[in-house]
């Protein structure tokens, strides 16, 4: 049996409306937040990261030019776009771990070549443990903020998240 978190009535396990005043019990399986922190992660949204603005470029551009966009701009990633729509991302991690030290031979190479294609990604609304989530599981340092066209509008990277909890720490132990 469960019980109906809103009127406390017993319902056959599996059911996704309560029989007695019909709410639904999609979430009635997840536990209640043992925290602030925890109710926050599940609550707040990816906005209030205030993700940083995209850096863009076309799935031609060199290798070469990439990478030194990643130093001059001192960012981790950038998003490969074309007609505006998000087609990969390439990173840090793509740099060391697919071209290595092979970069000046293959300097004009295009990014498309090394980038990680049709990247997962999420929109504004999202809830941060989404984020999380995706990080965890995808192993993932960057996620693309998308608008509803899958037009890239921010990135969000592990250490916003971090930035995130470090706050929401500072504030519970006040």
């Amino acid at each position: 049996m469960i019980n109906c978190p809103f009127c406390s009535a017993d319902n056959i396990e599996g059911v996704d409306t309560c029989a007695e005043c019909g709410q639904t019990l999609a979430d009635a399986h997840i536990t209640a937040p043992a925290s602030d922190i925890e109710r926050s992660v599940l609550s707040d949204r990816i906005a209030v990261l205030n993700p940083k603005p995209p850096v863009t470029v076309s799935p031609e551009t060199a290798v070469s030019e990439v990478l030194d966009l990643l130093v001059k701009k001192g960012i981790g990633c950038v998003f490969v776009v074309e007609a505006d729509r998000l087609v990969g991302v390439f990173t840090e991690r793509d740099s060391l771990m697919r071209i290595g030290a092979d970069a000046s031979e293959i300097g004009n190479s295009a990014v498309s070549q090394f980038m990680t294609p049709n990247p997962q990604s999420l929109p504004l609304n999202a809830k941060i443990a989404f984020a999380v989530r995706m990080m965890d599981v995808g192993g993932y340092r960057h996620i693309p903020v998308v608008d509803a066209s899958f037009r890239p509008v921010g990135a969000i990277s592990a250490r916003d998240i971090l930035r995130y909890f470090a706050e929401k720490l500072s504030v519970a132990s006040v």
